[in-house]
């Protein structure tokens, strides 16, 4: 029966063979597809592709709160308070029918929080006393569109909120 040390000093003994069989020209291309399958394991790109998520989810909402029915009202928004009446990707009754996981909701309600408290006038706003997310009624397709290219949300925001958002638990048992 083999133990944990035995099964160290294999892993061990295997990645002396690589170096080995990496050194000799003729053999290099015959692991090619396990390089490959090793670059693809890689979290490089990881982050960038949650930030690209993240702007397109927020395009997306956006788009569903600028729908209007057919006498021009907001489908999707209340008319007079602008407060949004669809489930948000970042919000706890909407992630999972946006195809997020909780942890990308908590970290997209954080970038939003912050960009409400910043920018003016903010894509989505937060309402404490109604405790509603609220579209102001001044956007438009074509100004939400520039606003989401001129201002899109960045690897920079999405690590402060990745930082914010990890749990006790994570910050605990897992390296950053």
């Amino acid at each position: 029966m083999a133990t944990k040390f035995d099964f160290v000093q294999t892993i061990e003994r295997e990645l002396a063979r690589t170096e080995v069989v990496t050194g000799k020209r003729d053999q290099v291309e015959r692991f090619a597809p396990l390089r490959q399958a090793a670059q693809n394991l890689s979290r490089r790109g990881v982050a960038a592709a949650k930030v690209e998520l993240f702007n397109h989810v927020v395009a997306a909402a956006a788009d569903l709160c600028l729908e209007c029915d057919a006498d021009g009202r907001p489908a999707n928004v209340d008319a007079i308070t602008g407060a949004v009446l669809v489930p948000l990707p970042w919000g706890e009754a909407g992630y999972r029918r946006w195809g997020l996981r909780v942890t990308e909701c908590r970290q997209l309600r954080y970038i939003l929080l912050r960009r409400a408290d910043h920018d003016r006038p903010p894509l989505f706003d937060y309402d404490a006393s109604i405790r509603r997310w609220v579209f102001p009624s001044l956007w438009s397709r074509r100004t939400a569109g520039s606003y989401l290219s001129l201002q899109p949300i960045t690897l920079t925001e999405y690590r402060a909120a990745w930082d914010a958002t990890r749990t006790a638990w994570a910050t605990q048992h897992m390296p950053k």
